[in-house]
């Protein structure tokens, strides 16, 4: 009598063992696409703009990657630094570092993201300046703050940096706006750490 109820017990807890953790899976599959979405919206590098999310570091991390390609010959179609670059062919290689994957034509870029007023106040590091005659755009800069952009100048055969209000395209091109492929996190930056002071 005692072994057939301790029997019983013991597979009771057993049972109540297993369901637990069911239960918990069951809750568990109903939040998970609650957040994947917020790792998409918070995190995620998304191409489309609006979604992609960066820190303060990575912010410095597209200017640092863009500024150590000046002096790079151009290279019309380039997509390798060793070999030369193009204009969208750097706007490729620096956000790929990032795991932004774009794609390698300017005017293709010029229709992504979110547009930004022409005005060096209102733009961050990062920032994509778009160029063309007409409706046709067929050169882009990388936006790195200070009121300067680098691009791939096929004049002046190499990536150089230049001042935007200053620059004026060769072949009548006009500056025809501003696209935000990535934006700064306000939630990062606030978590972001404090510089250390210098020791004295």
């Amino acid at each position: 009598m005692l072994r057939s109820r301790l029997t019983l017990l013991l597979s009771g807890a057993i049972l109540c063992a297993v369901a637990v953790p069911a239960s918990a899976q069951q809750k568990a599959s109903v939040k998970s696409p609650k957040k994947a979405v917020q790792a998409v919206t918070e995190r995620e590098a998304n191409p489309a703009g609006p979604f992609a999310r960066l820190s303060f570091v990575q912010r410095d991390s597209i200017i640092e990657h863009t500024r150590n390609l000046l002096g790079v010959k151009y290279k019309w179609a380039g997509l390798n630094p060793l070999k030369g670059l193009d204009c969208s062919g750097i706007v490729k290689y620096v956000f790929a570092k990032l795991g932004v994957e774009l794609p390698h034509h300017a005017a293709a870029l010029a229709k992504m993201g979110d547009p930004i007023a022409k005005d060096t106040a209102e733009m961050q590091p990062g920032d994509l300046l778009v160029f063309g005659k007409g409706k046709r755009i067929s050169h882009v800069g990388i936006y790195v703050g200070d009121g300067k952009m680098i691009h791939a100048s096929s004049s002046a055969h190499h990536v150089v940096e230049t001042e935007v209000v200053k620059y004026r395209p060769a072949g009548g091109l006009q500056w025809k706006g501003v696209r935000r492929i990535v934006g700064i996190d306000s939630t990062v930056i606030e978590n972001d750490p404090e510089p250390t002071p210098p020791a004295r």
